[in-house]
């Protein structure tokens, strides 16, 4: 999650460190002034001068640069209290500092994903009442709640956020006419061609021609063979094939599955860590065989009503070096929602072809009082197990095309700090029974599935 926070954090407040609260006001760290350089033993400086006959010290000996060092005097830094303040109060109510940090970040993440139009149905047309309420929200934040913890933010691009977004969106129609985005990408191979000329003189603009006819030239000769290709093979055989030429095209939504796959027993993929009930799950013996693959291909389905689109979900030890297991949500035999953490994606079973996966089961656990996550639309998950005294959460077969789409899940990194102190990571904690009875977690709601085209036309 935090990358997705800082992803609008730093574009909009760079002076923004977590942890870190109180607005700049008047010099925090003041020097001491008497504190001067000292004359060495370099004798009188030369180029010194008098002003109403004080010599002025240019730092200067004869033998060029002379300093030496002093001792200097830091007062204690003047921090404000702004958790005390009226408009903190306000804002924030009895939080603690930490908690209107965080509660900040997320109303900055929650304001960049609808910037973005990221998670929701429709991204091409916002109506005026959208635009003026994103308006307002952008200026609340900026001049409410930056404002409390980090002092004003006199910067430009926090200045047109706060005053001149409504302007834009009024003006414009939209959030991508001002994107800069596709004028960088081409201006890429202009930089290419202008690193292969002399970079000399005037010559210069006509090397870049020259460069540029040469690669069109190139790229349409690459394109007209290609077209001959296809036009001259492909088709050619589909005629001689079907004996007419007519060919009927129909685009085919079923996903090739994975060409290689990895045979063992039932017995073997129980003895990995959490499958010991994977015989009496798909109830079979342990002798039974079955394929597993490392990952599939799959149409997700997104509940906020954007199109599909093709998610990989992954359930590897080794995925670029690293494991890799992935969230997904699914529904279960009685059409409801759930959560779960791949663990085996299995291809064949007994011989015959058999598609679904295993997944160790998550479900809703309380969220915390006040808590800012939440509020912004991410699910607090707990491991969900079969008896408490279980060793290890429960085990769910679940057909492929049960699986709805991906998740990003996140450690509630608040009670693995309660528990376990300020150093401790997901890698550095035992994965013992307790443990993972008071595990907790954190649907990822700032994840950007979905976002607006930049250029729509396109």
């Amino acid at each position: 999650m935090t990358g997705r926070l800082w992803r609008h954090g730093l574009t909009i407040m760079p002076h923004m460190i977590a942890g870190v609260g109180g607005p700049g006001e008047g010099h925090l760290f003041t020097h001491n002034r008497d504190a001067a350089p000292t004359l060495g033993s370099g004798g009188p400086r030369q180029g010194a001068g008098t002003v109403d006959g004080d010599e002025l010290d240019d730092g200067h000996g004869p033998d060029g640069a002379f300093l030496e060092a002093t001792d200097e005097v830091l007062p204690d830094p003047v921090v404000p209290d702004v958790v005390t303040s009226t408009k903190y109060r306000r804002l924030f109510g009895s939080l603690p500092l930490h908690a209107a940090v965080l509660d900040v970040f997320c109303r900055m993440a929650a304001l960049g994903g609808r910037l973005m139009g990221d998670n929701i149905a429709e991204t091409a047309q916002m109506t005026e009442k959208q635009m003026r309420d994103l308006a307002d929200e952008a200026q609340n934040f900026i001049i409410e709640y930056v404002d409390v913890l980090f002092g004003s933010a006199h910067t430009t691009k926090a200045h047109r956020l706060a005053n001149h977004l409504l302007a834009a969106l009024l003006g414009n129609g939209n959030l991508w006419e001002g994107d800069t985005s596709e004028n960088e990408r081409l201006h890429g191979p202009c930089k290419k061609m202008y690193g292969r000329t002399n970079k000399r003189g005037p010559t210069v603009v006509l090397q870049m021609m020259r460069a540029s006819e040469t690669q069109c030239e190139v790229l349409r000769e690459l394109r007209e063979l290609e077209d001959e290709e296809e036009e001259g093979g492909l088709y050619d055989l589909l005629e001689n094939l079907d004996g007419s030429d007519d060919v009927e095209t129909v685009p085919d939504a079923t996903l090739s599955q994975s060409h290689r796959g990895l045979r063992m027993m039932i017995g073997q993929a129980a003895e990995r860590p959490g499958m010991a009930a994977l015989g009496a799950l798909l109830q079979r013996h342990a002798e039974c065989s079955l394929v597993v693959s490392s990952s599939f291909t799959f149409f997700c389905s997104f509940e906020w009503g954007s199109s599909s689109v093709v998610q990989t979900a992954c359930a590897a030890e080794s995925y670029l070096g690293k494991p890799r297991y992935d969230y997904v949500w699914y529904t279960d035999e009685d059409g409801r929602r759930k959560l779960g953490w791949l663990r085996l994606i299995v291809r064949m079973l007994g011989g015959a072809v058999d598609n679904f996966v295993v997944v160790r089961c998550l479900e809703d656990y309380a969220a915390l009082p006040l808590c800012s996550l939440t509020r912004s639309g991410c699910k607090r998950m707990a491991w969900r197990f079969a008896h408490p005294n279980d060793d290890w959460p429960e085990i769910e077969r679940v057909p492929l095309t049960k699986v709805l789409r991906i998740e990003h899940v996140v450690a509630d990194f608040q009670d693995l700090s309660d528990r376990h102190g300020l150093r401790a990571m997901p890698s550095n904690i035992p994965d013992t029974a307790a443990e993972r009875r008071a595990q907790r977690f954190f649907t990822n709601h700032f994840h950007p599935f979905t976002s607006r085209a930049l250029n729509p036309s396109s």
